[in-house]
């Protein structure tokens, strides 16, 4: 039997050629089909990478539902399409899972300051015999603690000689040095003077 030649000139979506109305129930000429088998109109069967990974997951249950009907010739299609869905859920499940790592990381980090912040308070607390307020600080009803974390500026103003001593061989456990870059933790542990 002679071959007819058929030409494609219009492309679907997946930028593959669709056969033109009187090539219906022929043998696809396309690379995926091989000649073996008809081609549905505008159902590929073999799809793109690219355009499966631009697709939306709506998009790609839409398709999966149409290949179902053709599985027997586009069973590849299909599968792609089953194949990328599973990627997906597979990288929403990794990130999901980065995700609560790095908040139990974050969780673990701030029990240790706040612990260290404690320790460092009560240290402090027994070397100044609880004398850590001066008398402007203490009639403002400024908390002890908030001397530990908080700016330097509130240290200078509020602490008494004693704290201020033990804090240069003691240094504060802020924020910044806690949770900052290397250069403010470094910064912090140099037991720079403080005022």
């Amino acid at each position: 039997m002679p071959r007819i030649r058929v030409y494609y000139n219009v492309r679907d979506r997946f930028g593959h050629f669709v056969a033109p109305a009187t090539a219906a129930n022929r043998n696809c000429p396309h690379r995926c089909c091989q000649n073996r088998h008809p081609h549905p109109s505008h159902l590929p069967v073999r799809l793109d990478k690219q355009v499966l990974r631009g697709m939306g997951s709506d998009e790609l249950e839409r398709e999966l539902e149409h290949y179902v009907h053709f599985y027997d010739t586009h069973g590849e299609g299909g599968l792609q399409i089953a194949a990328e869905l599973d990627r997906r859920t597979t990288v929403q499940r990794n990130a999901d899972a980065r995700k609560a790592r790095a908040k139990q990381r974050r969780q673990a980090a701030e029990t240790e300051y706040r612990d260290e912040v404690y320790r460092q308070w009560l240290r402090a607390e027994a070397e100044t015999n609880g004398f850590m307020l001066n008398k402007e600080g203490r009639a403002r009803g400024i908390d002890e603690r908030s001397l530990f974390t908080g700016p330097e500026s509130r240290v200078v103003k509020y602490a008494t000689p004693e704290l201020i001593e033990f804090f240069e061989s003691n240094p504060r456990p802020t924020r910044a040095s806690w949770f900052g870059s290397a250069r403010s933790r470094a910064e912090h542990l140099s037991g720079r003077r403080i005022g």
